[in-house]
């Protein structure tokens, strides 16, 4: 991969290049679905059962309160979730998988199994362990103090899981 405006290549551009390629690997094997996007989302809520208000999704995704409320917004358009009040705060709203939603993580988890086993089949011969720890130590390395819940774990791909 090269930088044609540029001797210098930053280094991100070949993460963020990576992460398209997954992304466009990954939404390929769900154009069937009914939804076009915010797949992972479902399945980080899902796993919460029911117990998972935008404040911790966004936490859990990476995304600011804006991008939420428009994930959000979209995700309630397709009748995928439903924000449903929170009996121990009044103010605030749980997340709450609708059956259409429920009957698409079985599909979206397959996608996911089958992107990172492409993304990863090159790289088994490095070994993955070098791989997770030279990830991870660039990833604190560009950290500016403070403490990190990160951590880089692949886990094989086995059917049962």
């Amino acid at each position: 991969m090269t930088d044609h405006n540029s001797n210098i290549l930053p280094f991100g551009k070949v993460f963020s290049e990576l992460a398209k390629a997954y992304a466009d690997h990954f939404t390929a094997q769900l154009k069937d679905l009914p939804l076009k996007r915010y797949y992972y989302a479902l399945v980080v809520i899902e796993s919460y059962q029911g117990d998972i208000n935008q404040t911790l999704l966004g936490e859990e995704l990476y995304m600011d309160k804006a991008s939420i409320v428009r994930m959000l917004d979209y995700l309630e358009a397709e009748k995928c979730i439903r924000r449903v009040q929170n009996p121990q705060d009044r103010r605030a709203h749980l997340l709450e998988l609708s059956p259409k939603a429920k009957a698409m993580i079985p599909a979206i988890k397959k996608a996911l199994k089958q992107s990172n086993v492409v993304c990863l089949e090159e790289a088994r011969a490095l070994g993955i362990s070098n791989i997770e720890l030279a990830l991870e130590q660039m990833y604190h390395a560009l950290q500016s103090g403070g403490d990190t819940k990160f951590q880089i774990h692949f886990v094989p791909n086995n059917e049962d899981n």
